[in-house]
């Protein structure tokens, strides 16, 4: 696959291609990735690629040893425990000042988002599942009105992508938090914020189960 350099500047392509083999398993945890191969293979340079690399790094996604080369990072349980400890904090935070502050157009266009969520996490298809979260926490975040706590869940959004992308992968799993998913957004819609916070945790914490109880992993992590 070669980078055009139309649509999106070439560090983004890069940075999406090398994203996208990880989530998917074409790139291992703990896998290094050799500059001259890659420089070819994309048609980028190596400042391009070192580039992509260390946004990759930032995101959770790479690490890059000094004098080494960029590798795919390995989460530990403990490092993805944390991972989700947080982001039960922070999405339960943000549903519960959702239900509090936003307009009732707001309220609308997340009930859009959820039902385009629901309908692909009922294809199977785990990409489609989170690409589909983009619209719908770009909608929860804005109706929170908080930037502080939409920077933070930005920050955390590239570990927990790897482990969304397992947890999704446990067969029953996406029917199951669609079910859950379907929950909170009755309780937003009637404007129940203590309900709707209490089921997103819940949900939360069903999805680290299934990441923690998915398939095994190559040796050396339990987390992709």
């Amino acid at each position: 696959m070669s980078i055009t350099r139309v649509v999106a500047p070439v560090r983004a392509q890069v940075v999406e291609v090398v994203r996208a083999e990880i989530l998917g398993g074409a790139l291992a945890p703990g896998q290094r990735l050799v500059e001259r191969e890659w420089c070819e293979r994309l048609g980028v340079s190596r400042n391009t690629l070192r580039e992509a690399c260390r946004q990759l790094e930032a995101e959770g996604f790479l690490d890059i040893p000094p004098h080494k080369g960029p590798m795919v990072a390995v989460l530990s349980d403990e490092d993805a425990r944390g991972i989700y400890e947080i982001r039960e904090a922070l999405e339960s935070l943000a549903v519960r000042l959702f239900v509090e502050r936003a307009a009732e157009a707001a309220v609308e266009r997340l009930r859009a988002a959820v039902d385009e969520l629901l309908a692909a996490h009922a294809s199977g298809d785990v990409t489609a599942m989170l690409a589909a979260k983009g619209p719908f926490y770009d909608v929860l975040y804005e109706g929170a009105a908080n930037r502080v706590l939409r920077e933070q869940a930005t920050v955390l959004g590239g570990r927990l992508a790897r482990l969304r992308a397992r947890s999704l992968s446990r067969p029953g799993r996406p029917r199951a938090s669609a079910e859950e998913i379907e929950a909170v957004m009755r309780a937003v819609e009637a404007r129940d914020a203590g309900t709707a916070a209490a089921l997103w945790a819940a949900h939360v914490r069903a999805a680290a189960r299934s990441a923690w109880d998915g398939p095994a992993e190559p040796a050396g992590s339990a987390f992709p």
